[in-house]
């Protein structure tokens, strides 16, 4: 509070510092390295992968539907086969390619076919994913198979780069809605438009710096020392998770803090002597929750599972920065910058939201005593 300047740089350009790493984020969709080698089961399974490659136990399946009974067996469909047979043999990525005449790979009727293909990587690894792009954007394109087929690629590679692509392209609009209905949540809790915009703004700098310490400990294998698994992915699952939890978690300790402050404030206080008020009476508890909560998600650290380790990590750390950097140092700091703007809420946008206004530099509280 007596250094606030310094205090809300320093601690905010280490925040965004901490970020940085995000933008080298490579997300993938888990496979089988991240799992411990040492259990009989995946031993097996490394048994397994050497004989027949990494590819082999979850492989690319190919299927064309040709629209007809018999459609296998027409001219421009068995040139179709051929290039396509071809073009997946001269990729780069491609191990082997599978396809007979059986029952494994065309059905009675010979309407359907499927084309197996066993990659060099493991179904998550950035060169399987890449491969799938190859395949869909000019492998099987490039067949050339007749415009009534359909033609299908499923099976381990295409399945992980859906549910990064599905997931990720709705991602962007998840947090748009939480911040939109969180500003407007806060704003008629907290009767004040700076406050609200400061929370949000925080609280997408915690979670920033998290995932930028998951890049730093995890993809660049800053956590080896402390035993946990260094991969080059983070598993796509986790940014969304950890985003929802905590913003949430977040969310709510920055509504226990402000709302205290906000009391005193209405009670005829200073800007300062409310966001100290505040602090001082809720800051324990808040430290205390925090911490409770940052050893119950290390929990997950203690795990031999990369995704768990790095989910673990990724709320034990956040929630970590948010109850100390951000709730101790940034929060009144920010506040103490912004004085008596932090309570102000005009008349017009008071009646759009249906709470009483907050003038600015007033002292007006939410309900009046009785009587008056």
């Amino acid at each position: 509070m007596r250094h606030p300047k310094l205090i809300a740089a320093s601690t905010a350009g280490f925040l965004i510092l901490l970020t940085l790493p995000l933008f080298t984020l490579q997300l993938g969709p888990g496979s089988n390295e991240g799992i411990p080698r040492d259990l009989p089961a995946v031993r097996g399974l490394d048994v397994l992968t050497e004989a027949v490659g990494a590819g082999a136990t979850a492989p690319t399946d190919i299927v064309i539907d040709t629209r007809q009974a018999r459609g296998m067996d027409e001219p421009a469909v068995q040139a179709a086969l051929a290039k396509l047979e071809r073009g997946l043999k001269d990729d780069p990525q491609v191990a082997a390619v599978s396809f007979n005449r059986t029952p494994q790979h065309v059905d009675p009727t010979g309407r359907y076919l499927n084309v197996q293909v066993i990659g060099k990587s493991d179904y998550g690894k950035p060169e399987s994913l890449d491969f799938v792009t190859r395949l869909r954007d000019d492998i099987i394109p490039g067949a050339g198979f007749p415009p009534e087929a359909a033609v299908y690629a499923g099976g381990g590679p295409p399945g992980g780069k859906d549910f990064l692509d599905l997931t990720y392209s709705w991602f962007p609009y998840l947090i748009l809605a939480v911040l939109v209905a969180t500003f407007f949540l806060l704003m008629r809790a907290f009767r004040s438009i700076v406050l609200p915009l400061k929370a949000i703004v925080l609280n997408l700098l915690s979670i920033g710096a998290a995932y930028g310490l998951l890049v730093v400990v995890f993809a660049w294998g800053g956590g080896e020392w402390a035993g946990l698994i260094s991969y080059d992915q983070i598993e796509g699952w986790i940014p969304v998770m950890l985003f929802a939890m905590l913003f949430g978690l977040s969310m709510d300790y920055e509504v226990f803090l402000v709302s205290r402050m906000r009391e005193e404030w209405d009670r005829g206080a200073s800007n300062d002597e409310a966001i100290v008020t505040g602090l001082t009476r809720t800051g324990r508890l808040v430290t205390a929750a925090g911490l409770i909560m940052f050893a119950a998600f290390m929990g997950f650290v203690a795990g031999s599972i990369v995704g768990l380790q790095q989910f673990g990590f990724g709320l034990a750390t956040a929630i970590l920065l948010d109850v100390t950097i951000v709730r101790a140092l940034l929060v009144p700091s920010a506040m103490k910058l912004f004085d008596k703007w932090n309570w102000w809420l005009p008349e017009g946008l008071a009646r759009v939201i249906r709470v009483p206004a907050s003038p600015l530099g007033e002292h007006r509280p939410a309900l009046r005593p009785a009587g008056k």
